[in-house]
């Protein structure tokens, strides 16, 4: 489980630096709209969000970068927890670099394709990485014939179907975000798995 785990720290850390320490003068952090809401005044943040009129003007990075950032500690818990049920099934079964390739691919073509086909100017989290994952755990599923195909614990297979319904349910960019790296997980399991 070396990149599910090394990813949830990265996140982790990231999340303190941007929510904590690298912020403008006068934030006030211990309010429920910087802690729970993610008020998006970190200057991390500001550097790796998705935003389509930085991209065009040579920010590439913002393509795959806003997977590093969370907005409110809510946001991070779902997206730390989903990422250790699926990653750690991912990596037991196909391995860790198909895990890991599938999660930035799947990100990336969401990426793509918000700042491309919608111009969307402010996304940020794992999730499209992860819906990739989910994506790739439904693929060995089926190509194995059994949901129950690693050590996987059954409450987190439960855990991993909630998250992918509730997180369809949230908003339309959120559904676009996660429906794209969804596809991006079908097609890069077609690539490295076979039929």
């Amino acid at each position: 489980m070396p990149f599910t785990v090394a990813f949830v720290i990265v996140i982790t850390v990231i999340f303190i630096l941007d929510t904590f320490v690298l912020l403008p003068k006068g934030t006030k952090i211990f309010t429920k709209s910087h802690l729970i809401d993610g008020d998006k005044t970190g200057y991390v943040t500001k550097a790796l969000k998705l935003d389509y009129s930085k991209i065009v003007k040579g920010q590439v990075w913002r393509l795959f970068s806003q997977v590093f950032l969370h907005v409110g500690l809510p946001h991070l818990i779902f997206n730390c927890t989903a990422t250790l049920a699926v990653g750690f099934a991912l990596e037991t079964t196909v391995g860790t670099a198909k895990t890991a390739l599938c999660f930035f691919f799947s990100a990336l073509f969401s990426g793509l394709f918000m700042a491309f086909g919608l111009k969307f100017c402010d996304g940020q989290g794992a999730s499209t990485g992860i819906y990739g994952l989910i994506a790739m755990f439904v693929f060995v599923a089926v190509k194995g014939h059994t949901v129950m195909f690693s050590s996987l614990h059954p409450i987190f297979i439960a855990y991993i179907g909630i998250y992918t319904v509730v997180g369809m349910f949230i908003n339309r960019i959120d559904r676009w975000e996660h429906s794209t790296g969804f596809l991006g997980g079908i097609i890069i399991s077609f690539i490295l798995l076979g039929i």
